[in-house]
């Protein structure tokens, strides 16, 4: 019975009080669920600090640690052991907000600066010497990614609970259009909403491939 709780989402929310066998559940702000911080708010913020943070502290392990510096190396290190602090479950709660965005883009600053000769080149020089891109391009591509997957049935569950497909009619674009619900502003945030954009700017050559491998390569061309 402790371990749950009521969480009280959006400003119109009457704030009810609940009961589970004749006791009162206590309300919360913010829940930790899978390692993942969730607000009431719907702000991700508390996420994407103790996101850097922890990517930022192995950072500093392999600092201290690895003598190397080579991009191959370091990049493998980069890769395996501190971008996935940055992008657990990113879907459920990718950063709006520009600051939040910068949080967790300085930590790969950091990383791509600490590569010998890559120093003093710009960021987004360092981006282009190390093939990299931006940790937000990567979660759209994410979110593009996982669109495909439920668009052409890769998935179990199907498209139709998170999209609805826009009707052709005289519509350009691709098969897969999806369109977009007049939702509040929390339900904006969501992966079904952010990704709208992105996906239906995508060609009819892009979504209509029948691997998902060849789907990334398609992105890939794109510059995801």
């Amino acid at each position: 019975m402790d371990k749950c709780a009521v969480m009280h989402v959006g400003r119109k929310n009457s704030g009810f009080e609940y009961e589970m066998v004749d006791r009162k559940l206590r309300t919360t702000e913010e829940e930790k669920d899978l390692g993942v911080k969730i607000h009431q708010s719907a702000k991700p913020s508390r996420q994407c600090r103790e996101a850097a943070t922890k990517a930022n502290q192995v950072l500093g392990q392999i600092r201290r640690t690895v003598v190397s510096r080579e991009k191959s190396i370091f990049l493998n290190l980069y890769k395996t052991l501190v971008r996935p602090h940055l992008e657990y479950c990113v879907q459920v709660w990718s950063p709006y907000t520009q600051k939040d965005k910068e949080v967790l883009e300085k930590v790969q600053r950091r990383a791509t600066k600490m590569i010998r000769g890559l120093g003093k080149l710009t960021y987004e020089e360092r981006l282009v010497n190390c093939g990299l891109t931006t940790l937000e391009k990567r979660r759209c591509r994410g979110d593009l990614i996982e669109t495909y997957k439920l668009m052409t049935n890769k998935e179990v569950t199907p498209y139709s609970r998170f999209f609805q497909l826009a009707e052709r009619g005289g519509l350009r674009g691709h098969k897969y259009k999806i369109f977009r619900k007049s939702e509040g502003a929390i339900k904006q945030r969501f992966f079904s909403s952010r990704v709208i954009n992105a996906w239906n700017e995508l060609s009819e050559e892009a979504v209509s491939v029948e691997t998902l491998n060849n789907f990334k390569n398609k992105l890939g061309q794109i510059g995801y």
